[in-house]
């Protein structure tokens, strides 16, 4: 019997969505009515690129059509990151996800909303992309195929400065992962099976001066 999670995987997904496409023009309404002539005109010379490294742990459940089994590992990334105000940034990013036999390969379009224009201020996030997927707990198998798939995150944080350009962040994310594998057996049978990683990620990351 296949375990079926996709219904509210796809709120979040929505939710993810309208995070991106309703966080900006609200905020930058808020900046219009809020802020000043020579506050607009410092915001128009805020376009900045930033470079971001993190790493973390990421652990959660793996969902198949007849199991259900514990993950954890290691992640890693980057991210360069557009800084479009005081409060907004966009990004595009790649990273490296190993856990006991899976490894991801994700490349992400990013996007953070912080909640203060202050440097050190919570914020949201939230990234959609592709993993590139690999397992080799199917090496045993006269044929197989893995691939990884679609994948969405949303999480908070919290950026504090250290010293001027130079700032850390740290978040918690949940993530989804969709995966998908087909094997074949010694004695010629086919199986394929839908894969589904629900993982909670812990994360430090550096912002790198511009």
């Amino acid at each position: 019997m296949q375990h079926s999670t996709f219904a509210p995987f796809k709120l979040l997904f929505l939710f993810s969505l309208l995070l991106v496409l309703g966080w900006h023009p609200a905020m930058a309404q808020d900046q219009a009515e809020k802020e000043d002539k020579d506050e607009k005109k410092k915001s128009k010379k805020s376009w900045t690129l930033h470079h971001t490294l993190d790493g973390g742990y990421s652990f959660g459940i793996q969902q198949s059509n007849e199991q259900v089994i514990t993950q954890s590992g290691l992640v890693g990334s980057y991210t360069a990151q557009l800084r479009v105000s005081n409060r907004i940034y966009y990004g595009l990013g790649f990273g490296y996800e190993q856990f006991e036999y899976e490894t991801f390969l994700p490349i992400y379009l990013d996007f953070k909303g912080k909640l203060r224009k202050k440097d050190n201020s919570p914020y949201l996030s939230t990234q959609l992309g592709y993993a590139i997927g690999s397992n080799d707990s199917y090496l045993q198998f006269v044929d197989y195929t893995y691939r990884g798939g679609l994948f969405f995150s949303s999480g908070v944080g919290y950026k504090f400065s250290v010293k001027d350009r130079f700032s850390c962040l740290m978040s918690v994310a949940y993530k989804h992962q969709f995966a998908h594998v087909r094997y074949e057996t010694f004695d010629g049978e086919t199986y394929r099976e839908e894969l589904n990683f629900d993982l909670v990620m812990f994360r430090f990351g550096i912002i790198l001066p511009d």
